[in-house]
């Protein structure tokens, strides 16, 4: 316990980082088929707060997938209804189907294959992705309030959001011979990054005269933020309560910037090579994550994540410093498990002795108690028992009519 509580530093450093991940990624790739462009679709799905129904027949599988999952999102973090595995005797069918079919807030749950066999048959709803991790397949969301924006299938997803097309193809590197997490996890990041960016990401690179009226608005929102906030700060009656106005005043930029990416403007045609990125960045925009995150004007956030979401400005090559990053943490984790092994090997030599020796304690100590306790009871006087209560007196007779 000595030797463990001195690394308590490094154990601790290396559960907060934000680059660990709780479980490895390449078992979803493995379950998919090393399918990018189906690991793709379900990282939208979470980023524009779909309903994500993960299956497959062994429930070990579940669990590390939606970790995997929830560790692409980074720096945004997933806040809607986890349930990794939900096993099939927790909730009768009927409160599942229910509990699937019928929720109108979204989720990512995991269920055995047998759980989705009725469900199917009574009609699953068309809101809700489904992956089988068992056969590498997805049934994309074909309808809900989001259906003319996101992605009706995953060939469809470059349409709705051309910067797609290069996270699908980095991510196709990766195959099962040549898997590579750092690689997996610098493009989502960087994805990511440009996604939540209007400045510098996606809705500022993209052409389409749409996007650019939507860009030049929320520049103007900005500027009108900045304008409310300093007139409060300057202002001698309002300025000690300005402190309550800043997070309202983000709150409403959040709201601001999916409407004005929402926001319908004559364009180029659909036929077009240039594409609107705002229909489904307003997507994104008015979810709960990103409104999470913007809301905390990333003051959560480490450093370290900082910097990569200032990628551009710090002209950093994202794959080399996440791979930088990850052989710091895969030299503590060995570290921190060849320790424990040493631990465990040294109890298996020195454990009977040591075991027999506590238990043999542990038994004295049960007889010592004992034998006190009834010295104890033996001590006390023995008082006679109380007198018996005296019986209330009898009510008097009713009066004579």
């Amino acid at each position: 316990l000595r030797r463990m509580a001195a690394r308590e530093a490094d154990l601790l450093w290396l559960a907060s980082n934000p680059f660990w991940t709780a479980a490895p990624l390449e078992p979803l790739f493995r379950s998919l088929h090393y399918g990018a462009a189906e690991v793709v679709y379900l990282l939208l799905g979470l980023l524009a707060d779909q309903k994500l129904l993960l299956t497959a027949s062994d429930p070990a599988v579940l669990v590390p997938a939606a970790q995997a999952l929830r560790a692409l999102m980074l720096p945004l973090a997933h806040s809607a209804t986890y349930i990794p595995y939900l096993p099939p005797t927790l909730l009768a069918p009927s409160d599942t189907a229910t509990l699937i079919s019928e929720s109108t807030a979204p989720y990512l749950i995991g269920v055995h294959a047998s759980t989705l066999q009725p469900l199917v048959a009574e009609g699953l709803s068309p809101e809700v992705i489904v992956a089988d991790l068992d056969k590498g397949e997805l049934r994309p969301a074909t309808l809900g309030r989001h259906a003319e924006a996101f992605p009706a299938s995953v060939l469809k997803m470059e349409a709705a959001l051309p910067p797609v097309g290069s996270l699908v193809r980095q991510l196709q590197a990766c195959s099962a011979d040549r898997f590579d997490e750092t690689t997996v996890q610098a493009a989502c990041m960087q994805f990511v990054a440009d996604l939540v960016d209007p400045e510098a990401g996606f809705l500022a690179e993209s052409v389409h005269s749409g996007d650019v009226v939507a860009l030049q608005k929320w520049r103007q929102l900005l500027s009108f933020e900045e304008d409310v906030r300093l007139r409060c700060e300057r202002d001698r009656d309002v300025a000690p309560h300005a402190h309550l106005l800043r997070p309202k005043l983000r709150e409403s930029l959040s709201h601001s910037l999916a409407s004005v990416c929402a926001e319908h403007t004559p364009g180029l045609a659909p036929s077009s090579r240039s594409r609107p990125v705002g229909p489904f960045l307003a997507l994104c925009y008015a979810a709960k994550p990103f409104r999470e995150w913007w809301a905390s004007d990333g003051a959560s956030l480490r450093p370290e994540v900082r910097t990569c979401l200032r990628y551009r400005e710090h002209q950093l090559n994202l794959a080399d410093h996440v791979g930088d990053h990850k052989r710091a943490l895969d030299a503590v984790e060995t570290s921190l498990f060849a320790e424990v092994f040493e631990l465990e090997l040294e109890l298996l030599d020195d454990g009977p002795d040591e075991l027999q020796a506590a238990a043999a304690a542990a038994q004295a100590a049960g007889k010592v108690a004992k034998a006190a306790e009834k010295a104890a009871e033996k001590a006390l006087p023995q008082l006679p028992p109380p007198p018996p209560l005296p019986l209330p007196p009898p009510p008097p007779p009713p009066p004579p009519l």
